[in-house]
């Protein structure tokens, strides 16, 4: 997710809290909340947006077949009243669906089953580090760190002792999570120039 730091001074100088946050204008543009912190989200690049969309696709295929659970992309996460996420991607097992059981609920409630998040230069330190840690406190039990340059999926597994890294993916990556759904990652962009014209922007 791309994210930036909020300039106004207005936002910089106060904390806001879970109920100030849900009465902010329906976006664009779009926040986070961060340790009471307003984080704007920019409209992602063009390899970004494609990367979500082949994963998104490839994960809703593979739930049609095998119905475990249930993806979103860029839902609200509240991991606590004072850090709401939007990740790239959530995931729920059909267990856990309670968390985000009603047509009317606008963010998953505590952890997802999984999420995603695919690095831009912008957001990069917060997905690797900040974003990790919190997602490791929550308890979130999968975390796909997606890397755009080059295209390498990390995949986290939540341990007693934090997170482990589970698997790197460059040419096809096999989610623990979803056993048989072979993401290939290396021919989904062979031929993408736009795509890594634009990483390297």
């Amino acid at each position: 997710m791309a994210t930036q730091a909020v300039t106004s001074p207005l936002i910089i100088e106060r904390r806001w809290t879970q109920t100030e946050f849900r009465r902010l204008p329906e976006g664009p543009p779009y926040y986070e909340l961060e340790e009471g912190e307003l984080i704007e989200m920019p409209r992602p690049r063009r390899i970004h947006q494609a990367i979500i969309k082949k994963l998104l696709v490839a994960l809703d295929q593979y739930l049609t077949r095998q119905p475990i659970g249930d993806v979103w992309s860029e839902v609200e996460v509240v991991l606590s009243p004072t850090r709401i996420y939007i990740p790239d991607l959530s995931f729920l097992l059909a267990e856990n669906m309670s968390r985000f059981a009603n047509d009317d609920d606008v963010a998953i409630q505590g952890s997802p089953d999984l999420v995603v998040e695919v690095v831009s230069p912008s957001t990069a330190r917060r997905d690797r580090s900040q974003k990790l840690r919190a997602y490791q406190q929550a308890g979130v039990p999968w975390y796909w760190l997606v890397e755009t340059e080059p295209l390498l999926i990390t995949e986290y597994r939540h341990t007693a002792e934090g997170y482990l890294v589970n698997q790197t993916a460059a040419e096809t990556f096999a989610p623990a999570l979803f056993p048989g759904l072979p993401l290939p990652l290396a021919e989904w962009f062979a031929d993408r120039k736009d795509v890594e014209e634009e990483s390297h922007e």
